[in-house]
């Protein structure tokens, strides 16, 4: 029943939104919120271990664990403190305790710049930084007492572990390695047990028994991409990232690489290797660094917010590549030919279906106006299961003669489908890509 299923996907939406659904972005505060409760330390474990803990240990790989926990903050609170949104994504392997080892393996004689400088020695400074300290140290020579220990211990030449005096927010060598599972993936969040999990790695083993948790964290992207505005709280992509959390449980509805495929070989045919680049409705911003790359001055407007710090921290864009406001407020307010290349992908038929501020027709004159010398453009058609009916008609033909009929453009040039018809929406998108070109 297509009607109930609607209501069901907005009911769940709006309490996503609200952040009290189990994959809201409150509910992984209020997982964290345990962590900060003003009780003792000790009465806090105590009630962890009795309640919130799994009384049984379990295998995890290596590669399945994620760093969390640092500075005595929960992965979220050291994230926010230290503007790093994708510190809670970051692979265990990958991370600063495995490096810092690797770089001793390398470097037998490590100098306190090599150290200051490492990964493990920036983490410990920004937890100072933060407004913290690191295992009791508040300057670089107590970062660095962190890592000489650190690295003694892995070359087993520190003293027996129950006769070392714990530092400050070290554990005990009774203490379980913690873990909690990431909600919607088949990945962990290191909770405590950092150090003794390095080195584990580093002496050959692939994974380890450790202790979870019963509930799980959610990391603070998958937070931000579930309070996007278009996603209505569902775990999906609409441009690709790279995050080991979206792996598995989060699909990826707008594949990109085959657009850009399309986009990369017809500007080769045309000689057109550089220049203004603007991609209206930019979403997170993936063809904007993407054209970044490629040489071109490119940038993007989207209207929601969140896009902006999103695609600064997954595809490293820099502070004003991503207006936000109104596409046609802004496509109005700058001069004619103003990019050399622009792109509009998915948006014109929100406006056939009256959901725009203006017609169709004017956004699309909007587009032209702004295009100096090529327009990529696609929209919805009605091979698409849910467009059947609303958009009826609008097949590539269509497509292609209403820009014919509303754009001055020189040439109109069908580059074929995209790919994105696949599970769960093999009965949707396949729509045509067209290149407009202005030739004089």
């Amino acid at each position: 029943m297509p009607g109930i299923q609607q209501v069901r996907r907005k009911s769940r939406a709006v309490l996503r939104k609200s952040g009290l659904a189990p994959s809201g972005p409150v509910y992984g505060r209020l997982v964290d919120a345990g962590r900060s409760l003003p009780i003792p330390a000790s009465a806090r474990v105590a009630v962890s271990t009795a309640v919130l803990r799994r009384p049984w240990k379990v295998p995890v790989r290596f590669d399945r664990l994620l760093v969390g926990a640092q500075g005595g903050w929960t992965a979220r609170e050291f994230a926010e403190r230290t503007d790093d949104l994708l510190w809670p994504s970051t692979p265990f392997l990958d991370g600063p305790h495995v490096a810092l080892l690797r770089l001793a393996d390398e470097v037998p004689g490590l100098t306190d710049e090599q150290i200051l400088e490492s990964a493990y020695g920036r983490l410990g400074l920004r937890c100072i930084k933060a407004g913290g300290n690191y295992f009791g140290g508040t300057d670089e020579a107590g970062v660095l007492a962190a890592a000489r220990a650190f690295v003694a211990r892995y070359r087993g030449e520190a003293g027996p572990a129950e006769d070392e005096a714990l530092r400050p927010q070290q554990s005990g060598p009774q203490d379980p390695v913690l873990v909690a599972p990431v909600r919607g993936s088949d990945r962990y969040q290191i909770l405590d047990g950092h150090h003794r999990l390095a080195i584990a790695a580093m002496n050959g083993a692939d994974g380890a028994d450790v202790v979870a948790k019963w509930l799980p964290v959610t990391t603070p992207l998958q937070d931000l991409l579930l309070k996007m505005s278009w996603l209505d709280g569902t775990h999906e992509l609409y441009q690709p990232i790279g995050a080991p959390e979206l792996e598995s449980g989060w699909t990826t509805v707008r594949q990109c690489t085959d657009r850009l495929a399309k986009m990369d070989a017809f500007l080769g045919e045309r000689g057109i290797a550089a220049g203004r680049y603007l991609d209206v409705a930019s979403c997170y911003g993936w063809f904007v660094a993407r054209m970044a790359e490629r040489g071109f001055d490119a940038g993007g407007i989207e209207r929601d917010p969140l896009a902006v710090p999103l695609g600064q921290a997954v595809y490293g864009l820099p502070d004003g590549a991503v207006a936000t406001g109104d596409a046609v407020e802004f496509l109005g307010g700058h001069d004619p030919a103003r990019w050399d290349v622009v792109s509009c992908f998915s948006l014109l038929h929100h406006f056939v279906l009256g959901r725009g501020p203006v017609s169709a027709e004017e956004l699309i004159r909007l587009l032209d106006r702004a295009t100096g010398r090529v327009l990529f453009f696609d929209t919805g058609q009605d091979n698409e299961a849910w467009f059947a009916e609303s958009l009826r008609g609008w097949d590539p033909p269509r497509v292609e003669r209403f820009l014919r009929e509303h754009t001055g453009f020189d040439e109109i040039v069908d580059l074929g489908p995209d790919e994105d018809a696949r599970p769960p929406y093999e009965d949707n998108y396949s729509r045509h890509l067209f290149a407009c070109v202005r030739t004089a």
